[in-house]
């Protein structure tokens, strides 16, 4: 008996086989990307004493901290089917809201530039409810959804697609994740990245703390804002 091949129908037969045991036709990997900024810009809820040098960002990092202002993440999407998989929305979803960290900022402007967002997510819009991802723009009058013109519309098999973001807070101390529909052969699916169960990612707005590093090309430099607060800086002045 001589088998013959239909176009189309091998694929169909090997997705259909994984669905059956597998539910992990698109996966995700979050994880935050402050390279992708050109300055660095940090906050924490602890007042630290560590002597200023450019290592003390390591000391941020070893209490609550957060981005500061804006933060970058990327989203790393890759395809375990043969048949295309469309992406149907994108949005942010903010878990919790608490006062931005307060203790101490570390500030380290711009040196170079950064890397070119694909989303944007505005996280003081939308309270409560899902903040759409949009297209970076200069104003918010500029700013279009990301799903009108965006690159990242589908994954094929074969081809992780990177969704580049920058999140942006100027009232809280802000938790939340990215979710993504999608639809494959007909079906909508959901995934939410970081999955629950893993640390939330966490933007911050300027405002008011208590000790500030700043790092310079001729070195770095602690000072005490309470006793001092013209030589801190609360918000962004770039």
């Amino acid at each position: 008996m001589l088998a013959v091949a239909v176009p189309g129908v091998a694929p169909l037969v090997a997705d259909r086989a994984r669905d059956l045991f597998s539910d992990d036709v698109l996966s995700a990997r979050g994880e935050s990307r402050p390279d992708l900024l050109a300055g660095q810009y940090w906050a924490t809820d602890a007042e630290l004493t560590t002597p200023a040098s450019a290592q003390v960002l390591d000391e941020v990092r070893r209490h609550t901290h957060a981005q500061l202002g804006t933060s970058g993440q990327q989203v790393t999407l890759e395809s375990h089917r043969s048949a295309r998989i469309d992406i149907e929305n994108i949005t942010a979803v903010v878990e919790e809201r608490r006062s931005p960290l307060a203790g101490t900022a570390f500030v380290a402007d711009p040196q170079g530039s950064g890397e070119t967002a694909l989303v944007e997510f505005r996280l003081d819009s939308g309270a409560g409810a899902e903040i759409p991802a949009l297209v970076p723009g200069d104003g918010a009058a500029l700013a279009r959804p990301y799903l009108s013109d965006g690159k990242i519309r589908f994954v094929e098999q074969g081809k992780p697609e990177h969704l580049v973001i920058q999140a942006k807070t100027e009232r809280c101390f802000c938790l939340w994740r990215v979710r993504i529909e999608y639809s494959y052969r007909g079906g909508k699916r959901t995934l939410v990245v970081p999955p629950v169960g893993q640390p939330a990612f966490a933007t911050t707005a300027w405002g008011t703390h208590n000790i500030e590093y700043i790092v310079r090309t001729d070195g770095a430099r602690r000072y005490d804002c309470r006793a001092t607060p013209a030589s801190c800086r609360f918000k962004p002045t770039f």
